[in-house]
């Protein structure tokens, strides 16, 4: 803010891209070796963030969960790929929302922490329209009893539930809940194909 007021808004959106200009501030959690909030132009390369200014990880680390709770579950195999800009990261299928930076490590089941973002609706949940309210709710039933019992899951049913909540959700709560999820199903299919049936 001082900048602009110093430069004016004009001379700020001549950093970054074309497209999304000015600066980002990004925030890095406790699994970086240098956690905190960076400031740095748009279309700074995302390894620079992560291993430059982060540090690298403090551990094993398979992906990272940016732009808040329904933002893209982008794996650390596409860093090299991405730039901190809209663009970028809308053009490889993620999201670069507030740019917070979330890490699940590589210990971690990824069908716990697709649990974990179906139930995290389910409770913050309005109620207001239904594929948001019953779908997250749906969802966590089904990946829960995966888990739990002697179940498989239907790829087309599910993959059903996700295009419903997020073409039928009023709000972007149940509009951007599927995109971390079918992130998660596009570059972890192995891991996550044992709670699915398979093909005949």
């Amino acid at each position: 803010i001082p900048y602009i007021f110093q430069n004016s808004g004009k001379q700020f959106a001549t950093i970054g891209t074309t497209k999304s200009t000015g600066t980002k501030l990004a925030s890095l959690d406790s699994f970086f070796n240098r956690p905190g909030i960076y400031e740095v132009d748009m279309g700074t390369p995302l390894s620079t963030l992560i291993y430059t200014l982060g540090g690298g990880f403090k551990s094993p680390v398979k992906a990272m969960h940016i732009g808040g709770p329904l933002g893209g579950l982008v794996p650390v195999s596409q860093i090299d790929k991405l730039t901190v800009d809209f663009d970028s990261f809308a053009k490889e299928g993620f999201l670069l929302g507030h740019a917070s930076v979330v890490c699940i490590p590589e210990d971690y089941p990824l069908i716990k922490y697709i649990e974990h973002l179906f139930k995290f609706t389910a409770h913050e949940s309005c109620g207001k329209c239904f594929p948001c309210r019953l779908g997250s709710t749906r969802g966590y039933e089904l990946v829960e009893k995966a888990q739990t019992e002697d179940y498989k899951m239907d790829r087309q049913l599910f993959q059903d539930l996700l295009n419903t909540l997020e073409t039928g959700s009023l709000c972007a709560l149940g509009g951007g809940l599927p995109l971390p999820i079918k992130n998660a199903l596009q570059y972890f299919d192995a891991e996550l194909s044992p709670y699915f049936k398979q093909p005949a």
